[in-house]
């Protein structure tokens, strides 16, 4: 088994002394037993192991409980330093959870924000769709309606030119005609007043 450099070798015992049973194993739904397996990983209940195999199993697991115990378990000459570490340890998960409570409070904001909109914006909005859909009908026909006004209006005045055109000083003549006709003296205003 390596071990880190500096690390103190643990002196690890022959023999482990068996667990305690618990009596109340039927309670918990427990049997108690330990299944073992026959497969080619495990190494329990090989029948062409050798008798000193199995011993050397249980020195290698023990020693590596021992290496494991004293990785999570500093020594005691450690305790000075490691209260220190333990402290900013506890400093910066204290830190953590408090910003993952606020995380958790943000998000809780956030779904309920979405509820609202999902609730009660989304079918105010759909609702509002719909009657600009008819506001857009409506302005197409009115859109529609001005077009042909324009279309209208640009064929008289078309209509006009020709017509300007065609009869030319016409309404000069027309003038003089009328000037040369003598007004009855009864229709004339002038002379009333």
């Amino acid at each position: 088994m390596a071990q880190a450099a500096g690390a103190p070798c643990a002196t690890v015992p022959e023999r482990l002394p068996p667990l305690p049973r618990s009596t109340s194993s039927s309670s918990s739904g427990d049997s108690g037993h330990v299944s073992q397996s026959h497969s080619s990983a495990s190494g329990i209940g090989d029948e062409h192991a050798a008798p000193g195999d199995a011993s050397r199993g249980e020195f290698l697991l023990a020693a590596v409980a021992a290496d494991y115990a004293s990785y999570l378990l500093p020594s005691p000459l450690e305790k000075v330093a490691s209260a220190g570490q333990i402290g900013t340890l506890d400093k910066s998960l204290e830190d953590l959870l408090i910003r993952v409570d606020e995380f958790v409070g943000m998000l809780d904001m956030i779904r309920n924000d979405s509820s609202q909109v999902i609730n009660e914006s989304v079918p105010h909005i759909h609702a509002k769709a719909m009657e600009m859909k008819k506001l857009y009908r409506k302005i197409d026909k009115l859109e529609a309606f001005v077009k042909m006004i324009g279309n209208n209006v640009a064929g008289m005045e078309e209509q006009i030119t020709k017509a300007e055109s065609d009869l030319g000083n016409f309404p000069n003549t027309l003038k003089k005609l009328l000037y040369t006709i003598n007004v009855p003296p009864f229709l004339n205003v002038s002379v009333l007043y």
